[in-house]
């Protein structure tokens, strides 16, 4: 039997908090050689689109393995009234490589991406942090806040936000405030989120730097999770350069495809090795924030770890709580 699961019942299943906890977990498992991601394949030409095929396991108690299809389509909202970013993702039994799920994977790309950042802050973001700034006010911006509110354990009091689409920042400000109670500011400039800002998200689809690392204030936590490939970025070097810790989701990840870390390599200005994994931290291997007054940065890709960690979560409880609907092929 297969259990399918829906958007709606995935929505029904998953909550932030816990999206956190499974996404934290994962990196640790990672750092501590329990899981295993391959490099996900990445589908064109001659679509007119972007798939990706991102397998993943996790042994442990988790006990997780499953491969997610994702893809990037920009045309479908115009041509056929549908999402840009279309996901499904596929649960197998560890034990008999059985395909035992089918859930909608939109939900949980957005959910993890910003469990993830939400990681990063509690590691790197200063204790005493109450205010955000994110660049964007789309859908994944949303789970960004969300992920920070929970990272910083609910002490989130004000997100400033940027976006060149006023009345999707408008429709931002109303659910953010009426979902986490925070206040919402919506700034005129993107420079003006870097002033009295503890935490900077960047969720774009840039190609090209949004600020000057000479702007950032010391002390700033910078969550990347926008451009992801070797040719772009959303950080320039300058920023990277004065940097403390580099941190990433997977180094291995983040240098295959990372333009924010890439391109600084490139021209000399910090190396490989500068790069840590935040699962060294979690595990503490490696310290995270040591000084008030540091400037780190946390970028992330997006690996299957995330997906397979969270897509666990959702089957086991669907299967417990009864959810969704079982086919037997």
């Amino acid at each position: 039997m297969v259990r399918i699961l829906t958007k709606e019942n995935v929505s029904q299943l998953l909550n932030m908090s816990d999206a956190l906890k499974y996404v934290e977990e994962a990196y640790k498992q990672l750092t501590l050689g329990n899981a295993f991601v391959p490099q996900r394949i990445a589908i064109t030409d001659p679509a007119p689109g972007l798939t990706l095929i991102m397998p993943g396991i996790i042994g442990g108690e988790m006990s997780a393995l499953a491969t997610k299809i994702v893809s990037v389509y920009k045309q479908n909202p115009e041509k056929y009234n549908m999402p840009t970013v279309l996901a499904k993702i596929m649960i197998q039994d560890i034990n008999t490589g059985d395909i035992v799920g089918i859930m909608d994977g939109s939900l949980i790309t957005a959910m993890r991406t910003g469990a993830a950042t939400g990681v990063s802050v509690k590691y790197l973001a200063r204790k005493n942090s109450t205010t955000m700034g994110i660049y964007s006010a789309g859908v994944q911006a949303r789970k960004q806040v969300a992920g920070v509110y929970y990272g910083l354990n609910q002490k989130l009091e004000k997100c400033k936000v940027f976006d060149f689409k006023k009345d999707i920042a408008e429709a931002f400000k109303i659910e953010i405030e009426k979902e986490l109670g925070i206040e919402v500011e919506i700034v005129e400039s993107g420079d003006d989120l870097l002033s009295n800002t503890d935490i900077i998200v960047a969720a774009t689809t840039s190609t090209t730097p949004l600020f000057s690392g000479e702007k950032v204030p010391e002390g700033t936590h910078i969550s990347s999770i926008g451009a992801h490939a070797a040719d772009v970025r959303e950080l320039d070097s300058t920023t990277i350069k004065r940097a403390s810790l580099l941190v990433a989701g997977l180094k291995e990840a983040c240098l295959a495809e990372a333009g924010d870390y890439i391109i600084p390599i490139g021209e000399g200005i910090i190396s490989e090795k500068d790069i840590i994994s935040i699962g060294n931290i979690i595990t503490g291997d490696v310290s995270g924030r040591t000084s008030e007054s540091e400037i780190t940065v946390f970028k992330s890709v997006g690996i299957s770890a995330q997906d397979v960690a969270v897509g666990k979560l959702v089957y086991d409880r669907a299967l417990k709580e009864g959810i969704g609907q079982d086919i037997d092929f």
